[in-house]
């Protein structure tokens, strides 16, 4: 049987327990140090995510070597508190990290901030005995789900029954631990609350059914819960529980906590499409003529004006993680208006990173549209991550019906 070597460790493929086992290193824990430790560690194995690229789309999940490179580096739990052995970097580092990430391998990074999101929620939010039981002898898990509420429970002793499907747990192909979003039923009719409840990896029943156009490599599969019982230590309600560990980021809220998720993705697709379209434009030419494309006028323009959009879409979403930040050092979650603007910069960004991608990806002509060119896997994945509902151009209605002073305007609606 082959084996992936991690240092001096040796882990056989798909042997998640065993890479848990092995731990993360331990992280500076000054910032500048630790964001020079966490780059160079992204720099160190970009090899093994570029190489790996093509291998996660046709499997429809990523590849090992890929999971043991992003775990052994702690990149695949970024917001992790300090406490329980995680770096909990701030927002407009991890923005920066995950933007590096996504730019090598969109897959990759997608789980990467999926997993990263996913174990912190875990280890901030969940009551005591969950959290020892999931962080146990200081073991850092990999974790991922869908925290849509799309599940319904009805009280049970020490707990909840649990019934229901959830779409799109990214990342769960390498993962221990599954989150998954439910509503609890009283009198027939589901309650307000966002519940959010962990179930083992081995508990859950998962379809096979993640065959798409864009973000192939995620594994982003659905997955069915039974009148499965969740004992109350394993569930937190994401609306009105506060942090029980960890620091400012996790009262950054909801949409606040997961805009620099979405952001970086983004913002780092649309930069690799526009480096890669830049780097190809002096050697290559379209049709009858001699001339390179870096010669056309037209393309010189759009370069300009995608670089200048790309830069001030990221501007838009450091400023808006800026504002919210203030709030989060004072304990306090971000007011709605912060909220509002986050989603909308996130949402911002988003549309300009499929702009910005659709100009590299027209002016790349036949030569992009073959599976192994980094522009049409580009194309695929921002379009594919446009479709989430984090994305959803509502944000910019909401956004408005606030400015309009309309009531009961929702940063999530």
């Amino acid at each position: 049987m082959t084996t992936t070597s991690t240092a001096a460790e040796t882990v056989t493929p798909f042997d998640v327990p065993a890479l848990e086992a092995l731990g993360i290193p331990q992280l500076p824990t000054e910032r500048d140090a630790l964001r020079r430790h966490l780059l160079d560690a992204v720099a160190r194995i970009r090899p093994v995510l570029e190489n790996d690229a093509e291998a996660n789309d046709a499997g429809e999940r990523l590849s090992w070597a890929s999971v043991v490179a992003l775990y052994r580096e702690g990149l695949l739990s970024l917001k992790v508190p300090r406490e329980l052995g995680g770096p909990e970097v701030d927002p407009l580092l991890y923005l920066e990290l995950c933007d590096e990430l996504c730019y090598i391998n969109p897959s990759a990074g997608w789980c990467a901030f999926i997993n990263s999101t996913s174990a912190s929620w875990l280890g901030a939010f969940l009551p005591e005995r969950g959290v020892e039981r999931i962080f146990a002898g200081g073991r850092m898990p990999i974790a991922s789900g869908a925290i849509i509420p799309r599940g319904v429970a009805t009280p049970a002793p020490g707990g909840w029954r649990v019934t229901g499907r959830w779409p799109f747990a990214s990342g769960s192909a390498h993962s221990s631990w599954l989150l998954a979003g439910f509503r609890i039923l009283r009198d027939g009719n589901p309650g307000t609350e966002h519940m959010i409840f962990a179930a083992p990896i081995e508990d859950v029943q998962f379809l096979d059914n993640w065959q798409v156009m864009g973000l192939k490599g995620t594994g982003s599969r659905d997955f069915v819960f039974d009148d499965y019982f969740v004992p109350e230590e394993m569930a937190f309600d994401l609306l009105s529980t506060d942090p029980r560990k960890g620091g400012p980021i996790f009262w950054l809220g909801r949409p606040g906590f997961v805009t620099p998720d979405h952001a970086a993705f983004a913002l780092g697709v649309a930069r690799r499409a526009l480096d890669e379209i830049s780097s190809e434009a002096g050697s290559y030419q379209r049709g009858y003529l001699n001339s390179t494309i870096a010669q056309r006028g037209a393309l010189q323009h759009d370069l300009g004006r995608c670089d200048q959009q790309l830069r001030a879409a990221r501007a838009l979403c450091r400023e808006a993680i800026e504002d919210a930040w203030e709030f989060c050092l004072r304990s306090e979650r971000p007011d709605l208006e912060r909220q509002l603007r986050l989603r909308g910069a996130c949402v911002y960004a988003t549309d300009v990173a499929c702009q910005v991608t659709a100009t590299a990806f027209r002016y790349g002509g036949g030569n992009a549209i073959y599976n192994d060119r980094v522009l049409q896997r580009c194309m695929r994945d921002i379009n594919a991550a446009a479709q989430h509902f984090m994305v959803n151009t509502s944000a910019y209605d909401n956004l408005g019906q606030f400015r309009l002073g309309l009531p009961d305007v929702n940063p999530m609606g």
